[in-house]
């Protein structure tokens, strides 16, 4: 019996395609924004030479802070971790279906007294809340969303930083 599994192979790639909606990646961060990768198609037919396969991803840059759903990103209006309150988390609670993990990524940290009103607010619709640093957050939730959680992330790119 032999493994499929060969070096440099994308784990993901499968569980990312899988199901009804397309999924969301998310690449990478600049002091700009963040790399969304499926956010955009290009074309819906297959290319000639293909495998019948869709149209190729396109990265797109967003620039400023974003909330990232399993198959969907928004910009949020905020710029520095002290802006991030149960008002401007609003959307999280809106979307459906309702989210089971919510992670919080920013370089420096929300205000003690503010994330514990998140924390606190959300446990009560059963979702779970963390904060982290940006690049922990996007593997986090690029995991997760591979394996079908309902998760989202909120991304704070931080304008008044350097």
């Amino acid at each position: 019996m032999s493994s499929e599994i060969t070096r440099g192979t994308d784990l993901l790639a499968d569980s990312l395609a899988h199901g009804p909606r397309r999924k969301i990646i998310l690449e990478s961060y600049a002091p700009s924004g963040v790399d969304v990768k499926g956010f955009v198609q290009i074309g819906d037919q297959p290319d000639d030479d293909d495998d019948g396969a869709p149209g190729e991803d396109k990265v797109v840059h967003m620039n400023g802070s974003i909330v990232a759903f399993p198959d969907a990103c928004f910009f949020m209006n905020i710029r520095t971790p002290e802006e991030v309150s149960l008002e401007s988390l609003s959307v999280v609670k809106l979307y459906q279906p309702t989210v089971e993990y919510l992670f919080i990524g920013c370089e420096t940290p929300v205000p003690p007294s503010e994330m514990n009103k998140i924390k606190s607010e959300f446990r009560k619709k059963d979702v779970v809340v963390e904060q982290m640093d940006i690049m922990n957050c996007i593997g986090t939730f690029n995991i997760l969303n591979g394996e079908d959680r309902r998760v989202a992330c909120v991304l704070v790119v931080d304008t008044d930083e350097g």
